[in-house]
Formats: C-alpha cells, sequence, structure tokens
C-alpha cells in the first residue's frame, strides 16, 4: 500500500488580529486627541494694521564733524537752539521716536549730550550706526 501524506502549506492568510490591531489603534488615536485640549504649538498670526498704528517716522537728529547739528530738515542749529527745535518736532508727534546720527570723528560726550536733550524731552532715543563697508 502507497501511502501518501498530505503536506500541503496552506496559503490562506487571517486578516482578522490586524483588523484588531487597526481599530485598537484607531480608537486610542481618538481618544489621546480628544484629550488634549490646547494646541501642541502655539502660533501667534499677525493682527492687521489699523490706520492708528502705521509705522511713525521717526525725527533724525545728526551731528557732523564740524559740530553743526541738525534736527530733520532744519540744518546749522547751535546746541542751544537743538532743543527748541527738537521740541517743536516732538509737538507735531510725541510718539515718534528720536533717531541720532553722528559722524564716527565726533567725541562720544557730544552724542550723549544729544541722548540727554531727547531725554529731557521726553522721547524714545535710537543710536543709528553706519554699516562697516
Amino acid at each position: 500500500m502507497a501511502i501518501r501524506r498530505r503536506s500541503r502549506v496552506s496559503t490562506e492568510f487571517s486578516l482578522s488580529a490586524m483588523t484588531d490591531i487597526i481599530f485598537m489603534l484607531l480608537i486610542f488615536f481618538i481618544l489621546t486627541s480628544t484629550v488634549s485640549p490646547e494646541p501642541i504649538l502655539k502660533i501667534v498670526l499677525p493682527k492687521g494694521v489699523d490706520d492708528q498704528h502705521l509705522p511713525v517716522k521717526p525725527i533724525r537728529m545728526q551731528l557732523n564733524a564740524q559740530g553743526e547739528y541738525a534736527v530733520n530738515d532744519v540744518r546749522g542749529l547751535t546746541y542751544e537752539q537743538v532743543s527748541a527745535v527738537l521740541a517743536a518736532q516732538l509737538a507735531k508727534d510725541n510718539t515718534a521716536p528720536v533717531s541720532i546720527h553722528a559722524d564716527k570723528t565726533v567725541q562720544y560726550e557730544k552724542v550723549m549730550e544729544m541722548v540727554s536733550i531727547a531725554n529731557k524731552q521726553g522721547a524714545k532715543v535710537v543710536l543709528a550706526l553706519q554699516k562697516e563697508q
């Protein structure tokens, strides 16, 4: 008698275990997404610009190498005249910052005198620097 062995390899694949795992993952992600009420990344979006908050043109104070002062378009001022001209410019717009420009050869004390004049007027002071070439 010839005995035949039937040793066939089953080619069927059961997907029931995989669907169980997929449903468990789905439930896990749904539950964890509803637990965190705050967004993970806080993004600050820009707001629209109102007409009241337009950028303000700064008041420009200058001192050249010859010791002549200038405030915006008014040139050839002396040290004593700078305070009155700056006060008149700040009367037009008191929120405008004051930008101080000086020649490289000007002494540091002269620049600090300009800063103190602007501080006495109650202005925001910005020292302007020239880029290296």
